[in-house]
């Protein structure tokens, strides 16, 4: 299931319609700087979080609104006649979550002053309360790679004071020197925010069933990369532990590049305002960046995980990466390949010692050729096509349209036995969703959800695709072979 969410008017977005799963795991909203990433995560945490509109968004016209709808329950913000913002709500919407933004002061302590911030500094330990076990341990954990860095965290009673500030304070004490949390680096303070929310939340998960949705605003802006990495695996195991569903507003490379690509959502601001969500994105379409290219003697840019398995394959099976290194970089639709080869090119992004090539699906390659005169690329960068389609068109075409029976039990024997593939089948053709569904993104969403519900990934799909293919139908792949010998010489 998912989150659907339009935004009408709000700061720089005019109109942006996006979906949101609400599956655990991790997912990133990205996009270049002021592409409306920022606001997408702000607006979104608005369907739990009764969030000071006007303070967060600014002055907005008077049409402005944000809608939610899940599963028929729907949710709303608009404006009054005295511009006030109204929520509304139809149905029983079960959902939770948290949202951190990246101005940790201006969110969290707008209502503190000086006075009040001297004041804390030198309370009295009687009021200071231990912290639980659960912040102190993985605070030092993610920022130092060491559970006991901090070895006493406390937090603020805040019964026994009149307070007018909103949320927890905490303090830690290192070499008998204690430190607020006003006091504290800006990684120490969101993070420790951060982990608080996720430890009431916890302890609030009477059901685990209840979608809990995770949105954290350019997190990056505060964290050193290792500490990053070290984060992304944790979220990951509480995310699995605890089903929620977190979310980055980023454009880091290292939290992009551990998140699948169709939990990237890029946001591509065009010419005229308009604003294209990109779902699946790969890293260096979302980047523009080739992440770990030194070195290499070929690049080969292709569209998507299954061109990767297949080229990949292709080489290990034929040796053809004898005394040569060959990285194979997935970057999108096949526009987003030609234009980032073309980018690498006249950028010389990975320097004159690498050969660029381009390995386009095989059912582009009208439409690529009729892209390139259009935009006048010329590049002279050898291209080819793989020996099928994508893979939505590929399992739509073999299970569906003329079915290949050999294939469809060996995919069946893989994932598919609480809900047969059969009955995804019939269910996908009795609710007429086959009509229209030409590129067979319909029929793939019912594969990958009874995926996810048994635990398994994309990636693990195409490998058991893959290996049929060059097991059954090694002809196929005969023309590509022969490209990629005559390129890797």
């Amino acid at each position: 299931m998912k989150l659907n969410m339009k935004i009408h008017k709000i700061k720089s977005i005019d109109d942006l319609e996006i979906n949101l799963p609400i599956t655990k795991g991790l997912y990133a909203i990205t996009g270049q700087n002021g592409s409306g990433k920022s606001t997408v995560v702000t607006c979104a945490s608005s369907v739990f979080f009764n969030m000071p509109m006007h303070a967060y968004f600014g002055k907005t016209d008077e049409d402005a609104s944000i809608l939610f709808d899940l599963g028929g329950a729907k949710r709303s913000w608009k404006k009054n006649a005295a511009d006030k913002w109204i929520q509304d709500r139809v149905g029983i919407m079960n959902i939770k979550g948290f949202y951190e933004g990246s101005i940790i002061f201006g969110n969290r302590f707008r209502n503190t002053n000086m006075d009040q911030i001297k004041e804390l500094e030198v309370i009295d330990d009687s009021i200071l309360i231990t912290a639980p076990e659960f912040i102190r341990e993985n605070l030092g954990l993610i920022l130092h790679n060491d559970k006991n860095f901090y070895p006493q965290l406390f937090k603020l009673d805040a019964n026994n004071l009149n307070l007018t500030i909103k949320g927890d304070i905490f303090y830690y004490q290192k070499l008998n020197r204690r430190v607020s949390q006003f006091h504290m680096s800006t990684g120490e303070n969101l993070l420790v925010t951060v982990l608080n929310s996720m430890y009431i939340r916890n302890n609030d998960r009477a059901s685990l069933t209840k979608p809990c949705l995770f949105f954290l605003d350019e997190i990056e802006l505060a964290l050193h990369p290792s500490s990053l990495r070290r984060l992304v695996e944790f979220l990951k195991k509480i995310s699995d532990q605890y089903n929620y569903a977190i979310y980055f507003s980023t454009h880091s490379i290292e939290l992009i590049s551990s998140i699948r690509p169709d939990n990237i959502f890029f946001l591509e601001r065009h010419s005229d305002n308009t604003i294209e969500i990109i779902n699946p994105c790969y890293p260096s379409y979302a980047t523009r960046i080739l992440y770990d290219h030194t070195g290499y003697d070929y690049v080969i840019l292709v569209e998507d995980d299954l061109a990767k398995k297949i080229i990949d394959k292709t080489l290990r099976n034929y040796s053809l990466l004898n005394s040569k290194l060959v990285h194979v970089l997935p970057c999108g639709g096949y526009s987003n390949v030609i234009e980032l080869a073309r980018e690498v090119i006249s950028s010389n992004l990975i320097g004159k010692q690498s050969k660029i090539l381009i390995v386009l699906d095989g059912d582009v390659r009208i439409e690529a050729e009729q892209y390139i005169a259009k935009n006048g690329i010329v590049n002279n960068i050898p291209i080819n096509y793989l020996p099928i389609e994508s893979l939505e068109k590929y399992l739509k075409k073999n299970l569906v349209d003329i079915v290949d029976h050999k294939l469809f039990r060996h995919l069946n024997d893989f994932v598919f036995h609480q809900v047969s593939l059969s009955d995804i089948v019939t269910t996908y053709k009795s609710n007429n969703e086959n009509v229209n569904d030409n590129n067979g993104k319909r029929l793939f969403g019912r594969i990958d959800n009874e995926l996810r519900d048994r635990n398994k990934t994309r990636s693990e799909f195409i490998d058991v695709i893959i290996d049929y293919l060059f097991n059954n139908n090694i002809l196929q792949v005969q023309p590509l072979l022969t490209f990629l010998k005559k390129q890797l010489r």
